[in-house]
């Protein structure tokens, strides 16, 4: 395969990412039972001030940008700045989806059924977008700057920075509101299992791989006995 189809199907990959991405985010804030922590500020946002979650996720994801050049001491940084549109073209996915994704969140069996959906869809577009290694989500950049700058561990980095942003939430809740908005189940098992999964569709990926590259091996051997 030539380097321009190769380009081709990591830009068509890496867009299925934002698309799977931003639906588990839809479907995790639909569910009602919770947001996902990196969700958190954006959702509160949306209460605050009445502009739709597409909207709010694409300012947070403009101050995120704006921290990494903070964190990084740069005025000017090409893979950085790239964020910018991405986090626009997020705005607009997620707005997409909440407008097409309906169902009655009442019911615990669709609560369940669109929670599992979620931590499915964000691990898959996480995976997707990491892989094709093109534009860094914004507030995964944060965490990478803020490790790259502290030698901390990047999972750990993780945790901290999902944490930093439900505090922010609840005291931006607590202050406007009146009230702890949007943290809930859904909340601590997006935190624990966006992750885990993560790491089982890697591991997946990585097994298909290994069989796919055996096949060939097996294959080309073949050809060459038979000649």
């Amino acid at each position: 395969m030539n380097h321009g189809k190769c380009g081709i199907w990591r830009m068509l990959i890496y867009s299925f990412g934002v698309m799977a991405v931003s639906l588990g985010i839809v479907l995790c804030k639909k569910c009602n039972l919770g947001i996902s922590p990196v969700s958190s500020i954006p959702f509160v946002l949306e209460e605050m001030t009445g502009l739709s979650f597409g909207k709010m996720t694409m300012l947070f994801h403009m101050i995120n940008t704006a921290i990494q050049l903070v964190l990084m001491k740069k005025v000017w940084d090409m893979k950085i700045y790239l964020q910018i549109p991405l986090g626009l073209v997020f705005g607009i996915v997620i707005d997409f989806f909440q407008r097409q994704v309906v169902f009655d969140g009442n019911y615990l069996v669709y609560q369940i059924t669109a929670l599992v959906l979620s931590i499915f869809f964000t691990a898959l577009g996480m995976v997707c977008m990491l892989h094709m290694n093109l534009i860094q989500n914004p507030p995964d950049g944060v965490v990478k700057c803020f490790c790259d700058r502290t030698g901390l561990e990047l999972g750990k980095g993780k945790i901290y920075y999902d944490c930093f942003c439900v505090m922010i939430s609840m005291v931006l809740g607590i202050v406007f509101l009146k009230k702890i908005r949007g943290f809930g189940v859904a909340t601590v098992l997006s935190a624990i299992f966006v992750g885990k999964t993560i790491s089982w569709i890697r591991m997946v990926l990585e097994q298909v791989q290994r069989q796919v590259n055996s096949d060939k091996r097996m294959a080309a051997l073949q050809n060459k006995n038979l000649k």
